[in-house]
């Protein structure tokens, strides 16, 4: 005579459901584990620009330049436009010949006004990116990029006479709600509310990159890497704006 056991059954099928919900979520735990533990890529960044500048030039319309040279072992993937780095944000450090911090008197009426420089419709094609621009550095190539703007022009100069110059980069992969820094520290990625923000990183539209080109940017990493210092004259005291 043959027995049926209900209770058995549900309890059965209960774990098979169990069973294939787990087993995605435990391979996106596994990658998100393995992209966690992959080290930071090791990059060089060599800046460059004009050693002086006269008293009626602005140092935050000087032209520099930095050189990228990927020093890791593995490929390095980047954002690209007109030979200018995507999402990411430059940190320029300032001091004195001895190594002193140069002050900063911040000056509200320096940003933006007026409105705004892009329609609605060129600023979402502005933010789509497309496969041309997801580009890569083999190990030990090099490229060179354009920094969009020198220091701030919020630097006062107490004496003329020679400063030191150095930017930090941090390229954030685009749409990444977070990032491990170079001290290991896990990081909130910050994103602009509106089209003067600057604080931020952009959102991007990824929807034109094939699949191959998006699966290569969701598994690329953050760069981070400060630069040489650069050596550069400026005159006697006097603010550098524009």
């Amino acid at each position: 005579m043959r027995r049926e056991f209900p209770a058995t059954r549900l309890q059965l099928a209960a774990l098979a459901l169990v069973v294939c919900f787990s087993l995605p979520l435990a391979r996106i735990d596994v990658e998100k584990a393995r992209r966690a533990s992959r080290k930071l890529p090791k990059i060089e960044l060599a800046l460059s620009g004009p050693t002086s500048m006269r008293p009626s030039e602005s140092l935050a319309a000087q032209r520099f330049v930095v050189k990228l040279t990927n020093r890791s072992a593995d490929l390095l993937v980047l954002v690209v436009r007109e030979g200018r780095l995507l999402n990411v944000s430059w940190n320029w450090n300032v001091t004195d010949a001895k190594g002193w911090p140069v002050g900063i008197e911040f000056h509200p009426t320096g940003g933006f006004c007026g409105t705004p420089p892009y329609t609605a419709e060129a600023y979402a094609a502005r933010h789509r990116l497309h496969d041309s621009e997801v580009q890569v550095l083999a190990p030990g190539e090099s490229r060179d990029f354009a920094i969009p703007g020198g220091p701030s022009y919020d630097y006062l100069f107490p004496t003329k006479g020679t400063y030191r110059l150095t930017v930090m980069l941090n390229y954030v992969p685009p749409n990444a709600t977070q990032y491990v820094d170079e001290r290991g520290k896990r990081v909130e990625v910050p994103h602009t509310r509106t089209w003067f923000d600057t604080a931020g990183f952009d959102e991007w539209d990824l929807s034109e990159l094939s699949p191959d080109v998006l699966r290569t940017l969701q598994d690329s990493l953050p760069v981070q890497a400060t630069s040489n210092t650069w050596s550069m004259w400026l005159p006697a005291t006097r603010r550098t704006g524009l």
